[in-house]
């Protein structure tokens, strides 16, 4: 019971005090077989595993299948990707990847003076 207290006061500090990106990877203790394997290929987030089993009622019942991977940008959710029926993240790295990157490009103003 204290790792779990932990695990979630963790994972709220992670998510609410972020200034950068966080990827939060849940999947369950009977799926580990598919966790997702390129997590360290994916750069400039800090990657935070949990254990679906650990949640609380509310967390769980937003995921409908295992594994499942959430984006995070300064509190805001900008991705996410699910295994679905084959229990299995069929995203690349480069994909997930992409998101970060793409997020990180600001729109300048252009002027037509």
């Amino acid at each position: 019971m204290k790792n779990l207290v932990v695990l979630i006061a963790f994972l709220v500090s992670v998510i609410n005090y972020s200034q950068d990106y966080t990827l939060l990877h849940i999947n369950s203790a009977w799926n580990t077989k598919n966790n997702y394997k390129d997590l360290d290929k994916i750069k400039g987030v800090k990657i935070v595993k949990a254990l679906l089993d650990d949640q609380k009622p509310s967390i769980k019942k937003q995921i409908k299948s295992v594994p499942v991977i959430f984006l995070y940008k300064n509190n805001n959710l900008i991705g996410r990707w699910d295994g679905g029926i084959s229990l299995q993240i069929k995203a690349s790295y480069l994909e997930i990847q992409e998101v970060i990157d793409d997020s990180k490009i600001t729109r300048r103003r252009v002027s037509t003076e």
